[in-house]
């Protein structure tokens, strides 16, 4: 069970009005938790018309915060920091569910004082179809959940994934913010901003642990349109261009600052796609193959773009 002298805050980020509907299912999953947080915040980026809708319509306990600043997501992280009164500071998506357990699952791992961040468990949640048979488990990253091949050594990753994720709000003192460098713009641009701060934590605190706990479970909505393939291959080049500009920004901090990268194309191209080629007599496996060489494809292409013209 959760510490209860360590008071947690929840912050869900949202810029959209098309996303009214799933900001009110985040939220009422949120305050339906079986340990309730300290407060709920949802962190508004730059739209004062979905600011004002919500503040008529959201539960009175709710605290609404507008993020002027800089677009993107990584600064409207960190306006609901800067809000924000609990010990630890927890993440979920204005598209995502929580299961009951989340928090209670979430926040134990922080009873070890070494612990400054803890991921969870996210899963996808199909909207307008299932699952594509060409949409093999390795790229779930695309549609923003857990997937398979990731690294995780024991209990101990390289980074969280940003819908479902956890902070102990002293790191940031000697850290620093979520990087407006990197992180999403909108539907699409910018991703990677957790590794980065990630990185920074480790290098910061060597002893910090950064954990997983699988049975902290959030529910991540995807639409049909993030399982075309128009969506992948834009979303593995930005996730190459991107992960260019963490190397570039991590350099100094960090001599392997891709290593978890490096690992996953060895799994991808050593262990998943040999698996589905033996299997060729199989069309979803031939298909899953194809679908995981386009995405190796178009990453390498941004990643390469990404080094020429350097950080923005």
């Amino acid at each position: 069970m959760m510490d209860s002298n360590e008071k947690v805050s929840v912050i869900i980020c949202a810029y959209s009005m098309e996303r009214l509907r799933d900001i009110h299912e985040a939220v009422d999953s949120v305050l339906s938790q079986t340990v309730k947080s300290h407060e709920v915040i949802i962190a508004i980026d730059h739209n004062k018309e979905l600011f004002q809708r919500l503040e008529s319509e959201i539960p009175t306990e709710v605290k609404l915060v507008l993020n002027e600043g800089a677009h993107g997501l990584s600064e409207t992280r960190n306006v609901g920091i800067r809000y924000s009164s609990g010990e630890i500071v927890a993440f979920t998506d204005d598209d995502a569910v929580a299961e009951e357990s989340w928090l209670e699952n979430l926040i134990p791992p922080f009873e070890n004082s070494k612990t400054m961040a803890v991921g969870g468990r996210i899963l996808p949640q199909w909207l307008d179809c299932k699952r594509p048979k060409w949409f093999a488990e390795e790229l779930d990253w695309i549609v923003g959940c857990n997937y398979r091949g990731r690294t995780v050594k024991g209990n101990e990753i390289r980074n969280v994934q940003g819908g479902n994720m956890a902070f102990r709000k002293v790191v940031f003192e000697p850290v620093g913010s979520f990087c407006t460098e990197v992180g999403r713009i909108g539907k699409l641009q910018g991703v990677g901003e957790e590794a980065e701060i990630c990185l920074r934590i480790k290098h910061s605190i060597p002893e910090a642990l950064i954990l997983y706990e699988h049975k902290a479970i959030i529910y991540h909505k995807v639409p049909l349109w993030r399982v075309r393939l128009k969506y992948l291959v834009l979303r593995s080049y930005n996730e190459g261009f991107y992960k260019s500009i963490i190397k570039k920004l991590s350099s100094s901090i960090s001599r392997k600052p891709l290593s978890t990268e490096r690992a996953y194309l060895r799994y991808l191209l050593l262990t998943a796609i040999p698996q589905r080629l033996r299997r060729f007599y199989k069309p979803w496996a031939l298909a899953e193959a194809g679908a995981i060489m386009i995405s190796i494809a178009a990453a390498g292409m941004g990643y390469v773009t990404g080094r020429v013209k350097g950080v923005r």
